[in-house]
Parts: structure tokens; C-alpha cells; sequence
């Protein structure tokens, strides 16, 4: 099996709306253990990351990821810039940050996200090296990091409701050769109705 029938058949395993974030336990619809295990094992093989998408750029280089957090959100990114060039990007899961990831110097511009806004649509600039990208919220808001100058793509969730969950990519020692995006739906908060009080009048057969 082929890298790329092995990320489709991957994709396949995303959640659907409605559902929580967290992994489910046991055999996945169409897909058993065993099964699902070979294709994270031929994409290691291969060289290639065990996250399925699209990524932009010309490539090469060190893989690099966010990490998959099951229990909170993107609350805020940090992105590096120095000689025109894109060096690394970091995310804030919750109230903390996760490891910078890329290459090392530059200056570095920090954003926080408003509670309930969410990363829904990036444009991303190549050349030899990711130069910028501007990142759209929820909330009709935006962010410039470097300068969008060479070959410009978007990128956006397959799904509509669907929000920036991780990113992923590669870079050398100038800076970021490549970068994706995982999409998925916010997580949801946990509901709790309040208990229904029941009254009973002096002429109610439960009353009595």
C-alpha cells in the first residue's frame, strides 16, 4: 500500500459533527486495529509523518508537529520571522504553550485568541522558504506574520464548522520548507440541565 492510499484510508478514521474530540476506543467503522496499525507502520516506512493532509511548499527537510490535544483548544500562536523567511510557529493549547517548532531566530509576534474564536481559513506565501501567512478567525478577525510575496495558497477545512486543531510541516535550518493544517470540529463543552422540579396539586392521584 502506497502513502497515499494510506493517508486517504487514515482520513476515513476523522470524526464526524457531533462528536467529541477524543480518540474512540476499539475498532474504528471499516477499519480494525490490525489494519489501522499497518498503515501508521508503512507510512514510518516510507519516511513520511503518520498525520494525514496537504501541505504547501516545495518540502525537504525534518518533520515537525504540534501535539494532539484531545482536552483543549488553540488559544493563541506565536510566529517567528527573520530575514524575510518564516523560522517556526508555536501554539498555545489551553493555558499553555506547546514546543516551538522549526528553525531557530527571527523576531517574534505573539496573538491570543477571544474565548470561543477559532482559526478558520489560512493563506500561506512560498518561495524556496514559507515568506508569510495571515490567519482568519471566527470572529472576522486577522494576522499578518511576514509578508505575502511569492506563490500564495489557502487553505480551509473540508467540512463546514470544522476549525484549526494542528499543524504540522517541515523545515531546515533557514527556516519552514513546508506547512499543513489539521481541521476539526471544536470541542464540545460538557451540559448539564438542571433537575426538572415536579409539582403535584391536593387533586393529583400521585399527590394524594
Amino acid at each position: 500500500m502506497g502513502a497515499q492510499g494510506a493517508q486517504e484510508s487514515i482520513k476515513a478514521m476523522w470524526r464526524v459533527p457531533g462528536t467529541t474530540r477524543r480518540p474512540v476506543t476499539g475498532e474504528s467503522p471499516g477499519m480494525h486495529r490490525p489494519e489501522a496499525m499497518l498503515l501508521l507502520l508503512t507510512l514510518a516506512l516510507l519516511g513520511g509523518p503518520t498525520w494525514a493532509g496537504k501541505m504547501y511548499g516545495p518540502g525537504g527537510g525534518k518533520y515537525f508537529s504540534t501535539t494532539e490535544d484531545y482536552d483543549h483548544e488553540i488559544t493563541g500562536l506565536r510566529v517567528s520571522v527573520g530575514l524575510l523567511l518564516v523560522k517556526s510557529v508555536q501554539v498555545k493549547l489551553g493555558d499553555s504553550w506547546d514546543v516551538k517548532l522549526g528553525a531557530l531566530g527571527g523576531n517574534t509576534q505573539e496573538v491570543t485568541l477571544q474565548p470561543g474564536e477559532y482559526i478558520t481559513k489560512v493563506f500561506v506565501a512560498f518561495q524556496a522558504f514559507l515568506r508569510g501567512m495571515v490567519m482568519y478567525t471566527s470572529k472576522d478577525r486577522y494576522f499578518y506574520f511576514g509578508k505575502l510575496d511569492g506563490q500564495i495558497s489557502s487553505a480551509y477545512p473540508s467540512q463546514e464548522g470544522q476549525v484549526l486543531v494542528g499543524i504540522y510541516g517541515q523545515y531546515q535550518l533557514l527556516g519552514i520548507k513546508s506547512i499543513g493544517f489539521e481541521w476539526n470540529y471544536p470541542l464540545e463543552e460538557p451540559t448539564t440541565e438542571p433537575p426538572v422540579n415536579l409539582t403535584y396539586s391536593a387533586n393529583s392521584p400521585v399527590g394524594r
